[in-house]
């Protein structure tokens, strides 16, 4: 999206609702590295994001002087009413990191982010009495949307066998990394291992720990590991359901680390294991081969297609499968190369280049109208 003195600056809006505390999900990590990407492009004039609080946003976002914070409510007609008030205010162009669109409309051009739709389709989800209102509003956002991008080709895949179609304008844009996951030890490994009682070398998995997380084939072998397994980031809620399941298995528990934390945690660990069901993209493997640690992840398509197959994989459901990948990273050789693969892979989707592609598209989307 390279500009010229002849160019039009661009104003874009943004729907930023997913900064909320003790949060970063898949969707956060999306909308910060694209949102800091915009703010920092040349082409853009200003990037207003509509957030429920601005001290919730990212310091390197809030900070820079192109973006603007447009406070919204917390309710939810209010704030898809102020959202579409706002797409009238002479924005270039609307960012939606949802499947959905502004409830009340959207005035301006719009792009909007399916990660997945597993809140549809997955049989622990599609029961929801709220299943058929987001069919509804995914359907009337890929047939409004000028732009529909896609974290992986499986989700395409997904997406158009579930609503028959895929959107206008469907890209694949798998979405970049954070360079603060990087190889180096951080300086606050020690501190950060010490506030959780750990010792490096542990298997760690990071998630919210939903059905689809699949928790249960760790904790089914958790005796016969030689490693201490920690899950990160699962709600109590969650930890008693598979507390409940699996009353005997051995494992620590943290509800919450901050961002700051996620690194120190990944390069301490002996390897990273996601032993999903579904998922839209999976973006703890990737960060965790940008620390120069192996992943170990179910053998699903989107999985297999998000770490090029430089991670090692089995089943979900074949418990012996998940002990020997354990058990081959054991040996120094096969560590070391998988080690080698993982940061190779990655090195694409770390720095500017990683978010190009979206610059791009949203510049042939606005030249070509």
């Amino acid at each position: 999206m390279n500009s010229n003195a002849k160019e039009k600056k661009l104003r874009i809006l943004v729907d930023a609702r997913e900064f909320v505390p003790d949060r970063f999900t898949g969707i956060g990590r999306v909308l910060k590295g694209l949102t800091y990407a915009l703010a920092n492009n040349e082409a853009a004039e200003a990037v207003a994001l509509a957030a429920y609080d601005k001290d919730l946003i990212p310091a390197e976002i809030r900070n820079s002087e192109k973006v603007i914070v447009e406070e919204i409510s917390r309710s939810f007609l209010l704030s898809e009413k102020r959202l579409s008030s706002l797409t009238r205010k002479g924005f270039d162009v609307f960012i939606s990191p949802y499947p959905k669109l502004p409830l009340f409309g959207c005035h301006c051009k719009s792009i909007h982010i399916i990660h997945d739709i597993l809140d549809l389709t997955h049989p622990a989800y599609r029961r929801r009495f709220k299943v058929l209102f987001d069919e509804y509003r995914l359907k009337r956002a890929l047939r409004k949307a000028d732009l529909t991008w896609y974290d992986s080709t499986w989700s395409l895949k997904e997406t158009k066998k579930y609503a028959g179609f895929a959107g206008k304008n469907p890209r694949v844009r798998y979405p970049g990394i954070d360079e603060k996951f990087r190889p180096e030890k951080s300086d606050n490994e020690n501190r950060v291992l010490e506030k959780y009682n750990l010792d490096p070398g542990y298997i760690l998995v990071v998630g919210n720990g939903l059905p689809h997380k699949n928790l249960g084939v760790l904790l089914s072998i958790a005796k016969e590991l030689e490693r201490r397994l920690v899950f990160m980031g699962v709600p109590p809620d969650n930890q008693g359901y598979w507390m409940k399941k699996f009353p005997q298995a051995s494992a620590v528990w943290i509800k919450h680390a901050a961002e700051e934390e996620l690194p120190p945690l990944m390069q301490a660990a002996f390897c990273l294991a996601q032993p999903s069901t579904a998922e839209g993209y999976g973006y703890p493997p990737l960060e965790a081969m940008a620390c120069g640690t192996p992943a170990v992840v179910s053998n699903i398509p989107v999985l297999v297609e998000t770490t090029g197959g430089n991670a090692l994989s089995a089943p979900p459901d074949d418990l012996s499968a998940w002990l020997n990948s354990f058990r081959k990273l054991e040996d120094n050789s096969t560590y070391s190369l998988l080690v080698e693969k993982g940061l190779k892979w990655v090195e694409p989707l770390q720095g500017d280049r990683a978010w190009e592609g979206y610059l791009s598209d949203i510049k042939e989307l606005l030249e070509r109208n």
